[in-house]
């Protein structure tokens, strides 16, 4: 989970800046599956969120910020998705390949994979959950994909992407937060219907949602092993470091920078910081400006 440099850009250089930009996930040492090597199936992961407003939707085409693209993944997947080491990598596609000149992308299904009514995932699916966010729409991932010319069914469990021209980082653009796949058809998001571990239980937007896993093997071995997910939104970043001090919550995200190394010197508090191989943080510099 990442954090904003809180600082002037204009009270550190450049290069102060650039190395404060690094991610941070700030979580208590709650001996559950956050904290071990190997995880362990049980429990309740309570975060303390900012990034989302009472206006949050369900709807992929409204996500903005950390919230709702933290409850969107416990509800749905994507074609591709992103590792630790910042790598494209299958997750509801098992496979693709470019034709030469990287304009035409073939992606191969995984088959097996239910919604959580029952529907098998197919290509059908994947066309639809795309074109969600082309043509005549507000979606925010529609720039990213107006190099796309069509998208045709090969199979039941194949399409074929075809684009302008060239682009060796398709898969990578198909791992964007708002690209979750819904069954075809999907017009109303407020009773999420995806293959991710997590069914909706309850959720009030701006105050508190609650996730629970759904019952069975969930098909990504090593994930979804929690019970259940209950994200508060704690806007403020003081309340938000005192709720995971006294325990109320055992993740947070957005600190201030500034308590950090206070926070690293308590025991029963990690800090886990990662480069920034996911979401990344742009910044406008004054180019004519000479550095400090």
């Amino acid at each position: 989970m990442n954090h904003n440099p809180t600082p002037s850009p204009f009270e550190i250089d450049r290069r102060q800046l650039l190395a404060g930009a690094g991610a941070l996930l700030i979580s208590a040492s709650t001996g559950q599956a956050l904290a071990q090597s190997t995880p362990k199936s049980g429990g309740t992961l309570r975060l303390g969120m900012e990034g989302g407003s009472a206006s949050d939707s369900l709807d992929p085409r409204t996500y903005a910020d950390s919230i709702p693209i933290s409850y969107s993944l416990m509800f749905w997947n994507q074609l591709v998705e992103i590792d630790a080491k910042g790598n494209a990598t299958p997750e509801l596609a098992e496979s693709w390949e470019s034709k030469p000149g990287a304009a035409e992308w073939i992606f191969n299904i995984r088959k097996g994979i239910s919604f959580g009514s029952g529907k098998t995932l197919d290509a059908d699916d994947v066309i639809y959950s795309i074109n969600m966010h082309r043509g005549e729409t507000k979606s925010p991932a529609k720039g990213i994909l107006e190099p796309i010319t069509d998208i045709k069914k090969l199979g039941s469990h194949q399409i074929l992407i075809s684009m302008k021209t060239g682009n060796a980082d398709l898969p990578y653009v198909l791992s964007d937060y708002h690209l979750i796949i819904v069954p075809a058809g999907t017009t109303d998001f407020n009773k999420p219907d995806g293959t991710g571990a997590y069914t909706l239980e309850e959720w009030t937007p701006g105050v508190r949602i609650l996730a629970k896993r759904k019952p069975g093997k969930y098909w990504k071995p090593g994930r979804g092993n929690f019970d259940a997910v209950e994200l508060r939104y704690i806007g403020d970043t003081a309340v938000r470091t005192q709720a995971l001090l006294t325990g109320q919550v055992d993740a947070v995200n957005r600190l201030n920078p500034k308590t950090v190394a206070l926070l690293s010197k308590n025991k029963a508090i990690k800090v886990t910081r990662t480069q920034g191989t996911g979401n990344r943080y742009g910044f406008v510099a004054l180019v004519d400006v000479a550095s400090r």
